[in-house]
């Protein structure tokens, strides 16, 4: 057996690479067929009326009554779906007729921009399922959401039909912004097929950060790599109500710059020894990291409103993993989301074809969609209730 050269495994994991690549391409274009690129399902008159408050039947009479709402689009003889843009026309209709505030979810007067950012230094933690569904979650629910992919690997950015390192260039990530070749960061950011919710992605040049941010802190004394995020977060904050940002499995400058940006941390942990155990390692070094740029920077504090624990992939029927739920109750009490994010064989289907759960069409196999979308919209509305009170609302539910 000969040695591979350096040439030989540079060329070998550059093939598995694309082949990779190319896999994941296909399940995008064979599952959304006829238009080969991703496109978010029309809703149902059940679920646009949940994501708008109002009954079915009151959203029925709506459309027939009124002539300036859409109408949607007439399936078989009684089905009528909506395309989400259409559901936002109406929450915006009814925000013009009534003063009940769950018709008007953005900001409001002086509240300012939240940054809730999805974190853990372990993988397999389900951080980017945890952001990229409170993304879409909040989306549906008529705020305007950007989500932030800082982690090189891109899984956030894969979710949405992009392929990271073909269709994303260095200079639009927030590598590029790091970097000095764009001035704003809003030239990174691109829309994306669910309206209300825009993209900054990312791909593997991002993990160059890691590497250059030291470099240049040693060079320039008076730099402060950790404000970097929320300064360039500062030049879009009019466009959005809350930004959600997925971080790398580290605690590195991505990692960092993200919590000097936010207002809230979320911290998916499941109920596992090794990844209670590590969550604990995981605050010591948080704390460690915060007395050492406190050491520097005094006035820069992060900004933070919440700090909560998810039990995430929790399998309730599993004895070892109910005991330690029980541990991190009693571990980490108010600190800790009464929700928890349930596995379930639904989040493994949309996982297989690179879906979420609320792109799944309820058709197939609803009872089972159901019961899981039942735990994940659990979590979601517990995350943005917290928000919410983070701006001081008072008509929170």
């Amino acid at each position: 057996m000969t040695k591979s050269t350096f040439d030989d495994l540079v060329t070998l994991f550059d093939e598995h690479a694309s082949m990779a690549d190319a896999v994941q391409q296909r399940i995008i274009e064979i599952d959304n067929k006829p238009e080969r690129t991703k496109t978010f399902r029309k809703l149902p008159t059940r679920e646009a009326a949940e994501l708008l408050g109002i009954s079915d039947s009151y959203l029925r009479r709506l459309v027939l009554d009124e002539p300036d709402l859409p109408k949607g689009e007439s399936v078989g003889t009684a089905r009528r779906v909506f395309a989400v843009d259409e559901v936002h026309r109406i929450r915006e209709w009814l925000a013009s007729r009534n003063e009940d505030a769950r018709y008007r979810p953005a900001r409001r007067g002086e509240e300012a921009l939240r940054v809730v950012t999805v974190c853990n230094f372990k993988g397999g933690a389900a951080k980017t399922t945890t952001a990229v569904h409170l993304a879409q979650y909040l989306a549906l629910h008529g705020w305007r959401v950007l989500l932030v992919d800082l982690d090189s690997q891109a899984s956030a950015t894969g979710m949405f039909g992009i392929s990271a390192d073909e269709e994303v260039g260095e200079t639009e990530t927030f590598y590029g912004y790091v970097r000095g070749d764009v001035d704003q960061l809003s030239a990174c950011i691109r829309k994306t097929y669910l309206p209300g919710l825009d993209l900054l992605p990312a791909n593997l040049a991002l993990y160059r950060v890691e590497f250059e941010l030291p470099v240049r802190q040693i060079k320039e004394r008076t730099f402060r790599f950790w404000t970097l995020l929320r300064s360039g977060l500062e030049s879009v904050q009019k466009d959005y109500d809350v930004v959600v940002c997925d971080c790398p499995p580290s605690l590195g400058y991505l990692t960092i710059n993200a919590l000097f940006a936010s207002n809230g941390l979320i911290i998916p942990v499941p109920p596992s020894m090794l990844d209670f155990a590590s969550t604990g390692r995981f605050f010591r070094m948080l704390g460690d990291t915060l007395a050492d740029i406190r050491s520097f920077d005094p006035k820069s504090p992060p900004l933070l409103s919440f700090v909560r624990v998810l039990i995430s992939r929790f399998q309730p029927n599993d004895k070892n993993q109910q005991r330690i739920a029980a541990w991190m109750t009693s571990t980490f009490a108010d600190g800790l989301m009464d929700a928890r994010m349930v596995h379930t064989t639904a989040l493994d289907q949309a996982g297989n074809v690179k879906r979420t759960l609320y792109e799944l069409d309820p058709r197939e196999g609803r009872r089972v969609l159901d019961r899981a979308l039942e735990h994940l919209n659990g979590v979601n509305a517990e995350i943005r209730t917290l928000i919410e009170k983070s701006w001081g609302r008072e008509d929170v539910r």
